[in-house]
């Protein structure tokens, strides 16, 4: 086996690890931004997570851009917004990922209670020296359930 052929092996591998622990790191950011909203508020999560660039995407609306914007349109949110991931990709250098998943909003801020709405997400990651921050954020709200037909 000829030594480029080896080093071709080795930098393979040491990208898959990278882009492992990177899916693996930012899924595990996605939860503690989660835990941070439920917290101490949605507005102040949002915040806290935000790269300096940080943009959400929304229907009908301009993108909200930068951690402070964010907080402000978050800032009247009450009741209790959970997410949770249920996978995730990165690039190969490992200091980008995407994570995806599920969100429902209680209203009375107990996660046992009914949501009233719910839906799915999508958050690209980037890893700067402060760690995993977000750069987008965006969702679905899924179709609201009739409960009356359910019974």
């Amino acid at each position: 086996m000829s030594l480029s052929l080896i080093s071709a092996s080795v930098l393979a591998l040491t990208m898959m690890q990278n882009a492992d622990q990177a899916v693996a790191d930012a899924m595990q950011a996605d939860r503690d931004f989660a835990a941070y909203a439920a917290e101490n508020g949605v507005a102040a999560g949002f915040r806290l997570y935000a790269a300096d660039d940080a943009r959400l995407i929304q229907p009908d609306i301009d993108d909200i851009v930068g951690p402070d914007a964010i907080f402000a349109s978050r800032e009247s949110t009450s009741g209790l917004l959970h997410w949770e991931p249920r996978g995730g990709y990165a690039g190969d250098a490992g200091d980008f990922a995407v994570t995806y998943g599920d969100w429902s909003y209680h209203v009375e801020g107990d996660r046992n209670s009914d949501p009233v709405a719910t839906g799915n997400y999508v958050s690209a990651w980037r890893l700067d020296d402060e760690g995993w921050r977000y750069v987008l954020d965006t969702g679905v709200v899924n179709s609201p359930v009739d409960r009356a037909a359910e019974e």
